[in-house]
């Protein structure tokens, strides 16, 4: 999966900085009470088919001087049964985008902002989305700390490491406290064979160790602090008096009973040399319907039952698996496999990993010079043959090597995967595709 060097990359954690924004907002109005359904629906838009508040929220990443939706959510709250379900959208969904055809949904950010994102998810989902929020992410360390940081129980060991963006990441297995440093490095990681899926599924982890954090008794005293710096991360079309309703809701609710989250299943798929996530509809709309008292929405709650956040992930991961056997084939014609680090051995050890799993590496030899700070992939011009394309794009995905270091050369005969400085983060994600 692609790995952008942005400078933050967290999904579901944006929830949890809005309930401490607008749940420090309602500790200090010590009037407010605490609002019946029927009060919150006279002050909110809601979806009057099912009686819920559909809330678009979009993690913006501004680094470099762009502006992308790096994660996506649809929030459904249900204030008749006080429940909350949170469906993340994978950025590489693939959506059709009113006016620029089928692309991928974070693309529609990039071209109209929050509004044509909102169209698109409409269409795409089918359902309304009654309000959006959308926070930048550059204040989450300070927040993270702000609560003292939070508590996970990390399933294994995190490692990564990219000297070109200075990022290191070493987390050990078990259970772990982390700062606001650590937790960023924790949610951003995607260094796997899951990529964006897995990381979405420890953002899922990490919300629930927030949302415990902050609903304890010893975090009241602190909400207002946290105030100051979280209503500097959103932008949104709720006015202050609806986010207090709302969160008042949100407050009560069981971590573990009342807060659903899901990834929109689906598969990964090649469309016209173009990686994309495919997502599965129907599963989407069973796992965010919501019962209004008729024998059909009974139905739809039997087989809500049936859905857990976890079938969702080994469903993901089931597909990612056998995906790695079509990815396979995608690599058609010989590659070449280059040193650009100075290391001795490293284009030998890893084309012999290749060639293990069917990969015809026809040349392995040094590259012009040894100072690559990147690991690339290059390819002859299309023209040369029309399969060199989507060879080096399957490539990509197996060595793990970000989007913007797949090259055109002119120069070369072969697709060629050259190995810069980062080698061994190349070779560790070739092994951890091909253990899976």
């Amino acid at each position: 999966m692609i790995k952008t060097m942005a400078k933050l990359k967290i999904l579901l954690v944006i929830l949890s900085s809005l309930l401490a924004v607008i749940a420090g907002v309602s500790y200090r109005l010590t009037d407010f009470v605490l609002p019946e359904a029927e009060d919150i629906k006279k002050n909110v838009q809601y979806d009057i088919a099912t009686g819920a508040i559909n809330i678009l929220l979009v993690g913006e990443d501004s680094t470099e001087g762009s502006h992308r939706a790096d994660s996506i959510a649809v929030i459904r709250i249900n204030v008749d049964e006080k429940t909350v379900k949170v469906l993340s959208l994978p950025r590489d969904t693939r959506v059709e985008i009113p006016g620029k055809g089928w692309q991928k949904i974070n693309h529609a950010y990039a071209y109209g902002g929050v509004d044509l994102l909102r169209k698109t998810t409409i269409n795409y989902l089918g359902i309304p989305l009654n309000y959006y929020v959308v926070i930048d992410y550059a204040s989450f360390p300070k927040i993270i700390d702000l609560i003292g940081g939070v508590d996970i129980s990390v399933e294994k060991h995190l490692r990564y490491t990219d000297r070109a963006a200075g990022l290191v990441i070493d987390i050990p297995k078990g259970i772990q406290h982390m700062n606001g440093d650590t937790a960023l490095k924790y949610v951003r990681f995607r260094n796997d064979a899951l990529g964006d899926i897995g990381r979405v599924k420890r953002q899922q982890r990490f919300i629930l160790a927030v949302l415990s954090k902050i609903k304890s008794p010893s975090m009241v005293a602190r909400y207002p602090k946290l105030v100051g710096e979280g209503m500097k991360m959103v932008e949104t079309d709720l006015n202050l008096s609806q986010a207090l309703q709302l969160a008042s809701y949100i407050q009560q609710l069981s971590v573990t009973g009342d807060l659903q989250f899901a990834t929109l299943p689906g598969y990964p798929s090649y469309i016209n040399g173009i990686s994309y996530w495919v997502g599965d509809l129907k599963a989407a709309s069973i796992f965010l319907a919501t019962t209004v008292g008729n024998s059909s929405s009974d139905s739809m709650a039997e087989s809500m039952d049936t859905i857990d956040t976890s079938d969702f992930d080994l469903m993901a991961e089931r597909d990612l698996h056998n995906n790695m056997a079509s990815l396979l084939k995608k690599i058609k014609t010989p590659i070449a496999v280059l040193n650009g680090d100075g290391t001795k051995g490293i284009s030998a050890a890893t084309a012999k990993k290749l060639r293990e799993f069917g990969v015809d590496v026809a040349y392995v030899g040094n590259a012009k010079h040894f100072d690559y700070h990147a690991s690339l992939v290059l390819y002859p011009p299309p023209g040369t043959s029309p399969e060199n394309r989507e060879a080096a794009e399957a490539l990509k995905i197996l060595c793990g090597i970000p989007e913007r270091l797949v090259r055109e050369d002119s120069t070369i005969t072969y697709v060629t995967l050259l190995l810069g400085h980062n080698y061994k983060t190349i070779q560790n994600k070739v092994e951890e595709n091909f253990s899976q």
